[in-house]
């Protein structure tokens, strides 16, 4: 363990999730992404020695990685990724070894590992604070630290960490994460990030997928090096090796040479390797998998007609949506009231120090209205505060007009692009006061337009509305990701979605620790996905319903399935459970109102991830050498004996350290290296 005068005694990783697309918000002082620290014992005369991980700035002093390798599988759309990076530093002193990747923001990290002569370290996920609390007693001992922080690209959040490696010594990094992969417009699509900013010598991305419905279309197009959606090609990316082994079964292998990677730039590749696939569907009721005690149900009917829909348009005219923004959101809404249905209606409410109504009541959208809503949209100008109480209120107001006098899918879609600052201000009593008027009866999608918003606020307004929240990055493409949005909820199939669970054709709940199932919409090229298990013994049938109301009013599905056609790959479907169980958990806690509702959701929420070794906006990751596992373990448990805490010392193999991190984020990384005194 010698190496040019340093004794690495001691390892302590911390990686946590916080803040996140699901709620959890970053604060104005903090910056999306990972930030490694590193503490360094004081020398024998008191002094600090400390090693600092470069900044972004500073001039790199990297080792050279020789191996990248990539294995991915998906398996009914959850995918678990393995990525294990080797470096060698082939200079004849100390050099720096990086380990980048940029993960899903929908993502848990599952296992962290590191190999440095010969020594492996490995991760356990515990609780935040007891994590902290034990790099914390670590650092008591003298230790000094710095970090480095870097903001998260679009839609990705950033891993790295930056240790020490002696003269002509390796280092292996082996991370493993899983995600579930969302149905948006009719495809999933599985991105994996390549971004290592230098040629590599053994480069191999391999992805393993099979879907049991079959597969109706894969495509793997070219590397995508841009995250403006207006630069994204729909070219094939021809050196990738796509095998068909059978109807529901894929092998995507891409190896580039070095002279391919040096074709695409001088750091090589640098951007996002995708495959986009879609399954078959025969039944309306969808598919189900059972696997022991736990089952998961796909829903995603195919041929139902697209429901009208009435929709108030609610647009943020305040003096900070002016410039870029607000020709954006005129360019998107000449496209978005170009695409509405000739049997929808809508209306747009404008919002600054006061709200504008366009008409008094909702218009049907024929081609003189559209092309006088556009003239109105073209000739809005930004000034003054954001009123977003009164906003929403009289969007409500203009939807209640009609509610009682058809079946059409009601929603209003927010945008705005800063805090309120005119009425009323306080943002919870927002959400109550929207709650309120809205009364299930409308669903509200909240766009946030760049940084200055709180996300947290508009994903906590959407989600106890029926809707979601999106946010809207202030680039060049601005217009197309408004217009993308409405592009998913364009098309309203089904509302007020009810999916039940029982046995022996009883409608009575057979099934426990069920996700949500019930949605207020469901629109085309999307999927619903519901998670639960058997508290007792596996039934022997499963009795599933679906309701709803469609375009052509109410919709009944009814069907009785034998559990042993059912049956799914071992042990997938039970950590797919807790996966789902634990977003679903995160979910319900932002959306409860009573204090002890969220406390309840959180522990469950918190032991669950500890259970099942995620890092979640709940937990964090400490590696340490084994011996010191075992310590900080008993430490932590002896201060609170009431966390599930799971310590793996398993031996490095070459391989993942079992296969068994979303939404925005923040998450922290701790390097701990003792120095000899």
């Amino acid at each position: 363990m010698v190496r040019e005068g340093w004794a690495l005694v001691a390892l302590c990783l911390l990686v946590s999730a916080a803040c996140g697309s699901e709620g959890y918000d970053k604060g104005e002082d903090k910056i999306a992404g990972f930030n490694v620290l590193i503490a360094a014992r004081q020398g024998s005369r008191g002094q600090v020695l400390a090693h600092r991980v470069r900044r972004q700035g500073d001039v790199p002093d990297t080792v050279d990685v020789y191996w990248l390798h990539v294995d991915s599988r998906v398996t009914s759309r959850f995918a678990t990724v393995t990525v294990e990076s080797k470096l060698v530093n082939r200079a004849d002193r100390g050099r720096e070894a990086v380990f980048t990747m940029q993960l899903p923001e929908a993502a848990f990290i599952s296992n962290f590992s590191m190999v440095i002569n010969d020594t492996l370290y490995v991760g356990s996920v515990m609780e935040r604070g007891a994590a902290r609390e034990a790099y914390d007693a670590a650092v008591e001992a003298g230790e000094s630290a710095g970090h480095v922080a870097q903001e998260s690209p679009r839609g990705r959040e950033v891993f790295q960490i930056a240790i020490n490696v002696g003269a002509e010594e390796k280092v292996t990094f082996q991370l493993t994460y899983q995600e579930f992969l969302v149905r948006r417009l009719g495809i999933y699509e599985h991105v994996i990030s390549i971004r290592p900013a230098q040629i590599i010598p053994d480069m191999r991305i391999s992805v393993d997928l099979r879907e049991p419905q079959g597969f109706s279309f894969l495509r793997v197009p070219d590397i995508r090096t841009s995250d403006l959606l207006t630069d994204q090609s729909t070219d094939e990316l021809s050196t990738a090796a796509v095998s068909r082994v059978s109807p529901e079964h894929y092998t995507v292998i891409y190896a580039p040479s070095e002279q391919e990677q040096t074709a695409m730039s001088a750091e090589g590749i640098m951007g996002d390797f995708v495959v986009q696939y879609d399954v078959i569907r025969q039944e309306q009721i969808g598919f189900i998998q059972v696997y022991g005690d736990y089952f998961v149900h796909y829903f995603a009917p195919t041929g139902l007609p697209v429901m009208p829909k009435s929709v108030t348009f609610v647009i943020d005219v305040s003096g900070s949506m002016g410039g870029d923004k607000i020709r954006q959101t005129k360019e998107a809404m000449a496209v978005i009231l170009d695409e509405l249905r000739g049997l929808d209606f809508f209306n747009i409410v404008t919002f600054s120090d006061r709200t504008t109504r366009w008409r008094p009541e909702l218009q049907v959208a024929n081609q003189t209205n559209v092309k006088a809503a556009d003239t109105y949209v073209n000739n809005m100008i930004a000034k003054g505060g954001t009123n977003i109480n009164d906003a929403i209120i009289e969007a409500s107001a203009l939807l209640d007009q009609v509610l009682r006098h058809d079946s059409r899918a009601s929603m209003i879609v927010l945008l705005t692009d800063g805090q309120p600052t005119i009425g009323v201000t306080n943002t919870n009593q927002i959400i109550a006061n929207a709650r309120d008027h809205l009364a299930g009866n409308h669903a509200l999608f909240c766009l946030g337009f760049g940084y200055d918003v709180s996300f947290e606020f508009l994903e906590r307004l959407a989600l106890q509305n029926g809707g979601f929240a999106r946010r809207i990055y202030t680039d060049t493409d601005g217009e197309l990701q408004l217009t993308s949005f409405f592009d998913e909820v364009a098309k309203p199939l089904m509302i007020d979605v009810n999916l039940g669970y029982g046995q022996g054709g009883s409608s009575a709940l057979q099934v426990a620790d069920v996700t949500q199932t019930t949605f207020s919409n469901y629109f085309n090229g999307s999927e619903v996905v519901v998670a639960g298990r058997f508290p007792g013994a596996p039934p022997s049938n499963f009795h599933v319903t679906v309701t709803g109301k469609g375009a052509q009013d109410a919709l009944s599905l009814v069907e009785d399935f034998q559990l042993a056609s059912l049956a799914a790959p071992e042990g997938f479907v039970e950590r797919l459970w807790a996966y789902l169980t634990i977003k679903d958990l995160l979910k319900k806690e932002r959306t409860a109102i009573e204090e002890e509702q969220q406390r309840r959701l959180k522990e469950r929420a918190l032991n669950m991830s500890l259970e099942y070794n995620f890092v979640t906006p709940l937990t964090s990751m400490v590696v340490l050498q084994n011996d010191r596992q075992r310590q900080s373990a008993d430490r932590v448990s002896g201060d609170d004996a009431g966390l599930r805490y799971h310590v793996k010392t398993s031996s490095y193999s070459g391989a993942s350290s079992g296969r068994s991190w979303p939404f925005w984020l923040v998450a922290s990384a701790v390097v701990l290296a003792l120095l000899p005194t």
